[in-house]
Order: structure tokens, then C-alpha cells, then sequence
């Protein structure tokens, strides 16, 4: 995963037009639109950022909707929305508190693109981020592309930590491609299509915690094609405390062991876990990539979130056992539950 320092984060997330390129007098056609899904709840003000930066893309106006799901949020998104209502071909859908992977869903039922793009309400992607994604697909058209996230809050120690957790995570799976490869949705591309073959994001998993992995386990069980794309970027502000540092690293617990199990019921075997390589290399991430003494302070809270991330796992197995039914997602097929 490579490191964005300043500058890098100046070029790519400020919403002045990427002057590198021409993009806007590209012929795009209704094959090649892109539905750019953000499920939302609850936060107008990043909303407004998240929509600012969409509508500031280097790629073609007619070459991508937005559709806004508001989960139920305590009131309505409308008003963040409406700014942006003559600057992008843009959909505001609201229903009741569902969690993100049914708003997810939800948006990509009404998408009228080839490609689904997925990000967050809390999210900036980068002015050349539809561009770029759309230069990955040319390449290969089936496939499913994750992107990489920069952390936006450098003073934030708790996202700063979150943030070398994911990067400690991509780096390892880029350096041992054997398993499934899991990618987030704050940056994640797919074809409509297969999206729809895979059964959409299973709405088992009603936090945001676990159900963009679950996608990419079906995905590859499926036997369809990913690949990572560092140069596809979106920011990430998502800012904490180390109350609710502790709180999303416990949800992240119970819904991996919760993915772990549903891969290993389908698959007929037993749950496995990471190879003791893989926490090794986490653990020792912030140190390898970090700079002066800071790098110990955030060692210390990366090993924070992985006992977290293990004390959420051992809760869900003291859960009590409830039947698992199949059910049946917005994405219009069957998703069996985890």
C-alpha cells in the first residue's frame, strides 16, 4: 500500500479540475455509465463534501449518475442534496433504517449503469477517481476493483490508526495473493451484472462491519477476477475516540468471524484463520512504515485494534445459536445469511 504523504493528499482530494487531461469531451456511452451509490444516514455536512468532490470529477458529466440512500436518517438529507441537484445527474431515495448494505442495495435496484461504484457519505474521492476507475474497467470488464483510502484526519490518532490497519491489510494481500481478497466499500468498484449474479451485499450484516468482505468472499467463490487499484483513490474522514475506536473494532470482530463462518459453510470445511504471518505483519506495520517516535503511539493502537477485533470475535461465538435462514437481498437474489 503506498504511503500518500501532504502534497500527495493536496493533488488528490482538493476539487479543482485535474488539468492533466481532457476527459469531458470523451464520448460516453449508456454501456459505459457508472452509477456511483453512497448510502448515507445521518451526517448532511460530510454528505455535502462527499457530493462537492463527485461533482468536481474529471470525468464526463453524462458518464455517471449519483444515487443518495438516506437510511433513515433523524431527518431528511434533502437539503444537503439540493445544491448539487444541476451539477450531477443525481437521485436522493430515503427508507427506513436498514443499515448500509441494504442502502447499498437499495441504490444499486434503481442504477441504471454497466458499473456500480460504491463509496460513503463520509468519503472524498479524488477528482480523477471515476476516471480512472473507468480506465480500469477497459482493461479488464468483468472484474471487481477495490481502490485505495487515505486518511484525511492526520491529527486523529484513532483514524490514523484504523487507517494503517487497512493499509497493513491491503499490503499483506498484495504480497500473498493466495485466499480471497477483501476490499472495502468506501472504494469499490463492480460490473452491475455480476453484482446482481453474486446477490448484492447480504443484508444479514446490518452495521457497517462485514459486509463489504462478505461480498468478496462470494465474489470469489464465484470465480470472478479483482485487483487492486492504488492509484484509485477516495479520502476518509471518519473521526474517533478511543471509546468508539474500541466500539467499531469489536463490530469488525463479530462480523469477520461471522464472513469466516459463512465461507466456511459454504465451502463444507472448517474456519480458518489468518496465517500467524499475516498479524505479524500488521502488528508491525506502523513500524516499518511510520516515522519517529510517533510510530510506537500508533504500533500501540494498531495492537489495541486487534484485541478489540479479537474480543468481538469471542463474543459472537458465546452468542446463542439462532438458525441461519436464507434470505433474500434488495439486489433482487438470494443472499444466504451469515
Amino acid at each position: 500500500m503506498p504511503a500518500f504523504g501532504p502534497d500527495s493528499r493536496e493533488r488528490q482530494l482538493s476539487c479543482a479540475a485535474d488539468a492533466r487531461r481532457a476527459p469531458q469531451t470523451r464520448d460516453v456511452s449508456r454501456a459505459t455509465l457508472v452509477s456511483v451509490i453512497v448510502p448515507a444516514h445521518g451526517r448532511p455536512d460530510s454528505l455535502a463534501r462527499c457530493l462537492e468532490a463527485l461533482s468536481a470529477q474529471t470525468f464526463p458529466r453524462n458518464g455517471f449518475e449519483v444515487i443518495v440512500c438516506d437510511d433513515g436518517s433523524p431527518k431528511s438529507l434533502a437539503r444537503a442534496v439540493a445544491p448539487f441537484a444541476t451539477r450531477l445527474t443525481l437521485q436522493l431515495v430515503r427508507q427506513p433504517n436498514a443499515g448500509p448494505a441494504a442502502a447499498r442495495n437499495r441504490g444499486a435496484r434503481m442504477a441504471r449503469g454497466s458499473i456500480l461504484a460504491f463509496t460513503d457519505d463520509d468519503c472524498i474521492p479524488a477528482p480523477d477517481w471515476l476516471e480512472r476507475l473507468a480506465e480500469r474497467f477497459e482493461q479488464e470488464p468483468g472484474q471487481l476493483v477495490g481502490g485505495a483510502m487515505e486518511n484525511t484526519l492526520p491529527d486523529d490518532r484513532y483514524a490514523t490508526a484504523t487507517q494503517l490497519v487497512m493499509d497493513g491489510v491491503y499490503e499483506y494481500y498484495e504480497q500473498h495473493a493466495a485466499g480471497n481478497r477483501f476490499y472495502s466499500t468506501t472504494n469499490l468498484a463492480v460490473p452491475a451484472d455480476r453484482f446482481r449474479e453474486v446477490g448484492g451485499f447480504n443484508e444479514a450484516f446490518p452495521n457497517a462491519a462485514g459486509e463489504d468482505y462478505d461480498f468478496c468472499a462470494r465474489w470469489s467463490e464465484k470465480g470472478f477476477s479483482n485487483s487492486y487499484a492504488p492509484d484509485v483513490i477516495v479520502g476518509h474522514a471518519h473521526g474517533h475516540n478511543l471509546a468508539s475506536f474500541w466500539k467499531q473494532h469489536f463490530a469488525y470482530g463479530r462480523a469477520l468471524l461471522r464472513v469466516r463462518q459463512g465461507v466456511a459453510r459454504r465451502q463444507m470445511r472448517a474456519v480458518r484463520l489468518e496465517p500467524v504471518r499475516f498479524y505479524t505483519r500488521l502488528l508491525t506495520y506502523p513500524l516499518r512504515h511510520g516515522r519517529g517516535a510517533r510510530r510506537w503511539a500508533e504500533a500501540t493502537l494498531v495492537l489495541v485494534s486487534q484485541i478489540a477485533t479479537a474480543a468481538g470475535a469471542v463474543r459472537e461465538l458465546a452468542r446463542p445459536h439462532r438458525a441461519r435462514p436464507s434470505h433474500r437481498s434488495s439486489a433482487g437474489q438470494p443472499s444466504t445469511a451469515p
